[in-house]
């Protein structure tokens, strides 16, 4: 299974985060609908606070699936879903362009590694 979902495509321009409102249910993401944030989201591109509110939903929203992992936002152009964890590290490394973390005793054998070829 993909750690990736493409939600919208960039072709939605300034109006990506209100697509988003409009095609996906904001409660699975923890975004009140009828708060604040959704509120100035549909207000549109030229309202007061509209990209900083982005923002703020872009840091905080998330879900949890039912297998247990936690989906976030991700936005570059295009808006994500992204799972890293699902992610095996060729999907990793094209869509962040680095390698995956290692992990302590991945870096230990590198360092081990690193230091016979010296």
């Amino acid at each position: 299974m993909s750690g990736l979902k493409l939600l919208v495509s960039d072709n939605a321009g300034i109006y990506v985060p209100q697509r988003f409102f409009q095609d996906y249910n904001c409660e699975v993401w923890g975004i009140d609908p009828n708060g604040s944030q959704a509120d100035t989201i549909w207000e549109g591109p030229y309202a007061d606070w509209y990209w900083e509110t982005w923002d703020e939903i872009l840091d905080k929203a998330h879900y949890v699936d039912s297998n247990g992992h936690r989906w976030t936002l991700y936005q570059d152009g295009d808006l994500w879903a992204i799972c890293p964890e699902l992610m095996d590290d060729e999907e990793y490394k094209d869509f962040f362009g680095e390698s995956r973390d290692l992990d302590n005793d991945e870096q230990a054998r590198w360092s081990d590694t690193s230091a016979e070829l010296a």
